[in-house]
């Protein structure tokens, strides 16, 4: 049975990711088929799977919200994960009854988080609310004033509120000041556009550098030049060579370096180092989507007709943020930037060799696992090797953020 899994991050007040709701279906119609045995022998797969994968390799330290149906909740399925990992989120199509509140309150008693997901001013059933914690408000299906009321409302129940469909750093900022203590939405994923960011002195070091590695045949005197004017960027560089290459004896020269590591793996380096660089508290996220999407592109390329574009996809996986990182247009993030053509074409979404890899990416990762069949179709690519291969780059992803931060 094919088994699809992607994440969406979920934020507190301070932009620090609090939890990933973790989506999953077991086809590309995007709904669980079958009676009821069938849908909780299917449910039961679905969580083995994950205990196959590992909570831990999916959100890391964070928490992970988890959908559950009338089904699942009545069959104790919520019952084999792990209470300290995940929150049990209600789908709102669920009409509860006696025997499923008592279901609700096990769980509690059992110390589950609860949440209940899209709640909008005409739910009916306020009965739930008594055996929740949380309750995702649909900021898309409320209005303004119809918000204003159901946190007046939810507050005075002491329930935590989140923030669902924020769409842009002005809806965020009012959530946060009538009380909302968690947010999701596309707007953290892309930040919205508010002015154009400068590059700075340390950010064009980067550029410069880039430029350089684009010449027919890249000079390594240049580079190592450039790249001893940012004492940083030295470090890491040498720290990186050391690592990776593990020389009888020590690396001391950043032209060493430079040889050791290659020209094409010290290209994606530097593109993951710029992009740190240029992020902020609140980009940070951004990075790891890049990170995520790099790695997830290098696992689609090598598996897929085009083998021979690893390291191309792998920088347009880093680079596909830079919009979101400089909060600008990608096309003027992308003018100061001295890469391919075909590279910036396609960050631009236009009709390119490297387009249905960027389209499988993307889509897995919002979990519009309709789309996904076509995208993997073009590429000759194993759909059955998507969700491994999205694990392994949450995986990878964790392990580069420790290394920035070291």
């Amino acid at each position: 049975m094919d088994i699809y899994i992607a994440r969406q991050p979920i934020f507190n007040r301070s932009y620090q990711v609090y939890a990933y709701e973790l989506l999953y279906r077991d086809s590309l119609e995007n709904v669980f088929k079958g009676n009821l045995s069938d849908n909780v022998a299917t449910s039961l797969l679905l969580m083995h799977s994950y205990f196959s994968f590992g909570l831990d390799k999916l959100v890391g330290e964070s928490k992970a919200f988890i959908n559950f149906d009338k089904h699942l909740i009545n069959h104790d399925v919520a019952e084999l994960l792990d209470h300290k990992k995940v929150t049990i989120e209600i789908l709102e199509t669920v009409i509860p009854d006696g025997a499923f509140l008592k279901k609700l309150k096990r769980l509690k008693d059992k110390g589950y988080s609860i949440a209940i997901d899209d709640y909008v001013i005409d739910y009916a059933y306020k009965d739930i609310l008594n055996y929740v914690d949380l309750v995702k408000v649909d900021f898309l299906e409320n209005s303004r004033e119809e918000i204003e009321l159901l946190t007046k409302e939810l507050k005075k129940r002491n329930l935590k509120l989140l923030a669902e469909k924020v769409e842009s750093k002005e809806v965020f900022e009012w959530a946060k000041d009538i009380g909302f203590d968690y947010f999701q939405g596309y707007y953290f994923e892309k930040p919205s556009i508010q002015k154009q960011v400068s590059l700075n002195q340390n950010a064009m070091i980067y550029v410069r550098l880039m430029g350089e590695l684009n010449a027919e045949v890249p000079d390594y005197k240049k580079l190592s030049d450039i790249i001893l004017t940012d004492v940083a960027l030295t470090y890491k560089l040498l720290k990186l060579a050391n690592a990776n290459a593990k020389p009888v004896s020590p690396i001391k020269s950043i032209t060493q370096a430079l040889a050791v590591l290659g020209v094409k793996r010290f290209r994606r380096w530097l593109s993951l180092a710029m992009v740190e660089n240029m992020s902020s508290q609140e980009t940070n996220e951004l990075l790891k989507f890049g990170l995520i999407r790099s790695s997830l592109l290098q696992n689609i390329s090598i598996h897929s007709n085009l083998t021979k574009h690893v390291e191309e996809l792998s920088l347009l996986g880093i680079l596909s943020i830079l919009d979101g990182v400089l909060k600008m247009d990608m096309e003027k993030a992308l003018e100061a930037l001295p890469i391919d053509q075909v590279l910036k074409d396609t960050l631009l979404k236009k009709d390119t060799m490297y387009k249905p890899a960027m389209g499988l990416c993307f889509a897995y990762e919002k979990g519009a696992f309709e789309s996904v069949d076509d995208y993997a179709k073009a590429l000759n690519y194993d759909i059955n090797l998507l969700p491994e291969h999205y694990v392994e780059a949450i995986s990878w992803t964790e392990r580069m953020v420790r290394e920035l931060k070291a």
